[in-house]
């Protein structure tokens, strides 16, 4: 039995429909992540299990126990907001201690508690302070020992690091990774930025506009995404999309595929592709599975031209854009490879990392070890 398990869940608000069904089973102890694009409906998700959004149809169990309609206080589960929402009147000590008092619990058990929750977020030194005296980073650690202290089966987290730069994003991201190490509790986890997703997650899921696109290991999602939109959101920078005609399909399901009147390139199939001669397809590249011919070499018929506008140096990796006839694309590189604006390259997919998508942008091409 799954430790949360949440069954055919829908939310209206009014006429407005913004959960479809969802179904999902998340285990103890894991780590996962909802992510997606704005208004794809991953806060109202989490909001509903934290039970701050009525359920409008469907079900929530927490252990084998029916939550959907208890009070959020109930439910054993402890929020972690974008908003540190920390009381600026009161100390560090205070805003943690502050609910346990609350709720009347002993003077031994809020000590006990309190010292954990500063040890394990290494809190001590800003005990004393105010908010307005921290910083955003130790801001987001006092909020997040306000919900250790509470010491919950489940911990929500919705965009916690959204207000921090992008150094203190990083270090955060680190901390709170090591956090559930150390604490081995269920996370549940909204973010918009899919390095985030990739870098905390056991298990992401993918949403847009209400519907679970996928759900996989971070690895699942980028080497075996179910569809364009899964396969262009997983992956930094994002994948090339190019129009494509499949040219012909042998008996095995490997396929040809014509792109720009001229390339052709091999590309295996799925059982049930349902691909023919002359379909009109999508083709996917990531910018890191691109193979460059060497200068000076004539180029093959799997090649296709790439005049560069633009060249990033990031240091470790380059990534250079250009075009393949009106589509625009991204290469990355090795620096010592020194491309520069007005170059044009030859490039052709890296074997077995050709994607392929149908009509309805499903992905037709084999799966990826």
């Amino acid at each position: 039995m799954p430790f949360l398990d949440i069954q055919q869940l829908k939310k209206r608000f009014g006429s407005v429909q913004t959960l479809h069904g969802i179904d999902l089973q998340i285990e103890e102890g894991e780590f996962i992540v909802f992510v997606g694009p704005s208004g794809c409906g991953k806060s109202t998700l989490l909001r509903t299990i934290a039970g701050l959004e009525s359920v409008t149809e469907g079900r929530i169990y927490l252990g084998g126990r029916d939550v959907t309609h208890s009070p959020p206080s109930a439910r054993a589960m402890a929020m972690v907001f974008q908003s540190y929402a920390l009381y600026p009147h009161m100390t560090v000590e205070q805003n943690l201690s502050f609910g346990m008092r609350m709720r009347g619990e002993i003077r031994s058990t809020i000590e006990t508690k309190l010292a954990r929750a500063i040890q394990i977020l290494q809190l001590e030194p800003y005990l004393h302070r105010k908010p307005g005296e921290l910083s955003g980073g130790q801001c987001q650690r006092v909020a997040i020992g306000r919900a250790i202290v509470q010491e919950p089966a489940v911990f929500l987290f919705d965009e916690p690091l959204s207000n921090l730069d992008a150094e203190l994003r990083l270090r955060m991201r680190v901390e709170i990774s090591a956090l559930h190490k150390k604490l081995g509790r269920t996370m549940v986890y909204v973010t918009h930025d899919q390095v985030e997703a990739m870098t905390l997650a056991d298990r992401i899921v993918v949403l847009r506009d209400g519907w679970v696109e996928q759900v996989g290991s971070p690895m699942q999602l980028y080497t075996n995404p179910d569809n364009a939109f899964v396969a262009g959101f997983i992956g930094s920078p994002a994948m090339n999309f190019l129009p494509a005609t499949v040219d012909s399909v042998d008996a095995s399901g490997q396929a040809t595929v014509l792109l720009d009147g001229r390339a052709r390139w091999a590309c295996a199939l799925r059982d049930g592709h349902g691909a023919t001669s002359g379909q009109a397809i999508t083709v996917g590249v990531r910018p890191e599975h691109w193979e460059l011919q060497d200068a000076g070499q004539s180029p093959s018929d799997t090649a296709v031209p790439v005049p560069l506008h633009l060249v990033e140096r990031l240091g470790a990796v380059s990534q250079a854009y250009g075009r393949i006839g009106v589509t625009e694309v991204c290469i990355s590189v090795h620096p010592e490879r020194g491309l520069a604006v007005g170059d044009t390259v030859w490039v052709t997919p890296r074997a077995q990392r050709l994607f392929a998508f149908g009509a309805q942008g499903q992905c037709i091409s084999q799966r990826h070890a």
